[in-house]
């Protein structure tokens, strides 16, 4: 093995050492630069929310705008019954989360659905009324 290293030409060394110190930068940069961002799901998504269950109301408003932002693990949500509303936010990896929250005050809200590119599917349940949201990325 030795007199095999030994019996190449320099240009030919320099070649090979070259070969593999590009072989090892790319495998372990490879994946640090393919790595989704850790908070891919941030931002600022808008639209309506619509009633599924529930008699429409004052309390529970057949359709209503809404607004959904999410910083890291937190997301908060205004629409014309609650102004900033903030719960935990855990998605999986393909986007699809879920929470039952019970605020300091009593209120339970449970929601669940997906983000799939820029577009945020859920269903929002409170005691009162049930909505599906479908907000966009702004």
């Amino acid at each position: 093995m030795i007199s095999r290293w030994r019996s190449k030409s320099r240009p030919e060394r320099r070649r090979l050492m070259l070969l593999l110190i590009l072989a090892m930068i790319c495998f372990l940069a490879g994946p640090a630069l393919s790595a989704e961002p850790e908070h891919k799901y941030d931002g600022v998504y808008t639209g309506k929310r619509s009633l599924t269950k529930g008699t429409a109301s004052t309390t529970c408003p057949a359709e209503d705008d809404a607004s959904v932002t999410i910083i890291g693990e937190t997301l908060t949500f205004t629409n014309s019954a609650l102004k900033k509303y903030t719960m935990p936010f855990d998605p999986d990896p393909d986007g699809s989360f879920g929470q039952t929250h019970t605020d300091e005050g009593a209120s339970i809200v449970h929601y669940h659905g997906r983000i799939m590119g820029n577009v945020m599917e859920a269903n929002v349940e409170n005691p009162d009324c049930e909505y599906n949201w479908r907000l966009k990325k702004q």
